[in-house]
């Protein structure tokens, strides 16, 4: 049976990496604690987990959102690019036919998607079993905070329509069979390059939600 501080850690960690809080957003104990029908000392913990995972800091009345700076957010994406591809690599020589199954049925879970979010989530599946079949606890653990990370600061946008994932679909095929082959080199690049696809759009969508911003609230 799960405890208050883990019911409640779950709960905001999904609401922080789907895009539930404003970026200006204050996360307050004592509202939290009366909204989970918990006491407080289950929140502050919770919140505290989630601090030391790199999604909020600590603030005069609570908590807010760890929004990270253009340069610390080109380094997440480095670090994470470094990570994911390497696990490519690893998982095309470690992988088992019980790994090669998941990320096929990920595969085929995105193919039969139509809706564009839908398809998102099949790929982000994707994504955690190449990791997982790399069979490195650390590099997982790792990657993951930096994902979730990236999530709180540059969430994705999901664009409307499934033609707007056909490239990225087609990029996933790819690496996926190099896993399948083998091919350690090959998958690690396939990744590197497909990573750095997701960062050039993510950072794109970025920029334009801020130059929007800005742009409502000038005189």
């Amino acid at each position: 049976m799960k405890s208050a501080r883990d019911a409640v850690y779950e709960a905001l960690h999904e609401r922080l990496t789907h895009g539930h809080y404003q970026a200006d957003a204050t996360l307050i104990p004592q509202a939290l604690s009366e909204e989970f029908g918990v006491s407080r000392t289950p929140v502050r913990e919770a919140l505290g987990l989630l601090e030391r995972k790199g999604l909020l800091v600590a603030a005069s009345r609570g908590f807010v959102l760890r929004i990270r700076s253009d340069e610390e957010m080109l380094e997440i994406f480095e670090v994470r690019a470094i990570l994911e591809s390497g696990a490519a690599a690893a998982a095309a020589e470690r992988h088992t036919p019980v790994d090669i199954a998941r990320l096929q049925e990920a595969m085929a879970l995105s193919s039969s998607h139509t809706e564009p979010a839908d398809i998102r989530q099949a790929l982000n599946i994707f994504h955690d079993c190449v990791v997982r079949a790399a069979h490195n606890q650390t590099i997982y653990d790792m990657e993951r905070d930096l994902r979730d990370q990236i999530k709180v600061s540059a969430p994705w946008f999901t664009p409307t329509g499934r033609d707007s994932f056909e490239s990225s679909v087609g990029e996933h095929e790819q690496i996926l069979e190099a896993i399948i082959e083998g091919s350690a080199e090959k998958a690690r690049l396939l990744m590197l390059e497909h990573l750095n696809h997701d960062r050039d759009v993510r950072i794109s969508q970025l920029v334009s939600r801020t130059m929007g911003a800005a742009g409502t609230t000038a005189p």
